[in-house]
């Protein structure tokens, strides 16, 4: 149920707010029509409708007394003339009908009262019409002291008619207005939040700009943090580049020394096996440097095809004699993404790599999907013919220097960065790469780039 309740519930900030506010403005008219409701029965005069009514035909009474004949007085009458109320003086009363129910008993005491007539000078007529749209017919007639009727014929609202003739003129009345007026500013309160997410998603991708402070002052506030965050991240990468370049420095001295003093050895096999050893160590520092150092925040993010620059890795790894292909190479449809090519590459460039040496061939395929319920993205999949990795293990591979003895072969060589260094750049992104072993049998590399 609370699961039902809340797909109908908006997904986005506006929508929640333009419904709060639609639920505000729904309560209070709800209250309102509770507060003014008569207290008699079905079939009976609002009290508000009564009100209007009494003064209405009292008003009406009291400017025929002052006219100095019919003629004369149903001239200013007929100026009175409403779609529901007329008022005319005649030589009789329109009211036949003497018999009085409760409610034309009370209309008849409130005129007596008002007007101090006796009750046989005031006739009362109440005739109920059938549907919710249809109001009653109301006639009065009143003596005149000098000869004649005052007749007076009216379509008052019954409780039956109230709330519904009200609600259906005050709601959108109302509602209207007021909801086109939140939208104007419910965009301006969410606005900020867009750019605040559209910001986030840039420095995924390693892009850095400050946000303009737009909005209200709790948005700004979260805007200027941002920033403060943005600039705080960008002094830390420089300093760690830098860090690193150093490092780098030295230890390539230092193994370039080595080298040198190996030469200097007798033994040739000590010399050979510390050559060996020396040529690792400088392949491990140059990949440990290059996953530290994530050169994919010096490269600018520009607008590519990944379609295209997967078809271009695919037919790079052939033309080097690798068994390696791309799955959809025909009809292959534009797939534009935002992102830096090089670092793109690079982790494709490492699955593939892993799929070969583990796998013996690597089947590429991509195509448009879709992520976080409904945001566009593009899927890459590098399947192998490889053994397979155990499930409870798919995951531990990504760590660095991470190796599975049982199920890859350590001769291949490789320092065991390959995949730690693909997911590091699709993680960049603002991506996901996962891996799963293929019910036919091999490995299956799955990339989730958001466009």
């Amino acid at each position: 149920m609370k699961a039902f309740l809340a797909r109908l519930l908006p997904q986005t900030m506006a929508g929640q707010l333009v419904g709060l506010l639609i639920c505000g403005l729904l309560a209070a008219h709800l209250i309102a029509l509770l507060a003014t409701a008569s207290n008699s029965g079905s079939g009976t005069l609002h009290r508000m409708s009564r009100r209007y009514v009494m003064e209405n035909v009292t008003s009406a009474y009291r400017l025929a007394l002052v006219q100095r004949d019919a003629a004369s007085g149903n001239a200013m009458l007929a100026a009175l003339d409403t779609g529901t109320s007329r008022h005319r003086i005649g030589a009789r009363s329109a009211i036949t009908d003497l018999v009085l129910d409760d409610e034309e008993r009370s209309l008849q005491a409130v005129l007596q009262r008002e007007l101090k007539l006796p009750a046989n000078a005031v006739h009362v007529s109440l005739a109920l019409r059938a549907g919710v749209d249809e109001d009653p017919d109301l006639a009065i007639a009143l003596r005149l002291p000098g000869g004649g009727w005052f007749n007076s014929a009216q379509r008052p609202l019954a409780d039956d008619q109230w709330w519904w003739k009200r609600v259906r003129f005050s709601i959108p009345v109302s509602t209207l207005p007021v909801l086109v007026i939140g939208i104007v500013f419910v965009r301006r309160i969410v606005r900020p939040i867009k750019a605040l997410s559209e910001g986030a998603e840039r420095v995924s991708r390693g892009e850095y700009e400050p946000l303009a402070l737009t909005g209200p002052r709790e948005a700004r506030e979260v805007t200027a943090s941002f920033n403060i965050m943005q600039a705080r991240l960008t002094r830390y990468l420089e300093d760690h580049k830098r860090m690193l370049a150093s490092i780098s420095h030295d230890l390539r001295s230092m193994v370039t020394s080595l080298r040198l003093r190996a030469e200097l050895v007798d033994d040739d096999e000590v010399r050979t096996g510390m050559q060996r050893t020396l040529r690792d160590m400088a392949s491990m520092i140059e990949e440990t440097l290059r996953f530290s150092k994530d050169d994919a925040y010096d490269e600018p993010t520009i607008g590519i095809d990944v379609g295209a620059l997967v078809a271009e890795i695919a037919a790079d790894q052939a033309a080097q004699g690798r068994d390696v292909a791309l799955a959809c190479a025909a009809g292959l449809a534009p797939l534009p993404c935002r992102c830096r090519p090089l670092a793109i590459r690079r982790a494709l460039t490492n699955l593939v790599d892993n799929a070969v040496r583990y796998g013996r061939c690597a089947r590429l395929d991509v195509a448009p999907a879709q992520i976080d319920g409904g945001r566009d993205a593009i899927r890459i999949t590098i399947d192998d013919e490889g053994p397979g990795i155990p499930p409870a293990r798919l995951d531990d591979v990504f760590k660095p220097f991470y190796r599975l003895d049982a199920s890859r072969q350590p001769e291949l060589g490789g320092a065991g960065l390959g995949l730690a260094i693909a997911r590091s750049c699709i993680d960049a992104h603002g991506g996901k790469v996962t891996l799963s072993n293929r019910p036919t049998g091999g490995l299956r590399a799955t990339i989730l780039l958001p466009v």
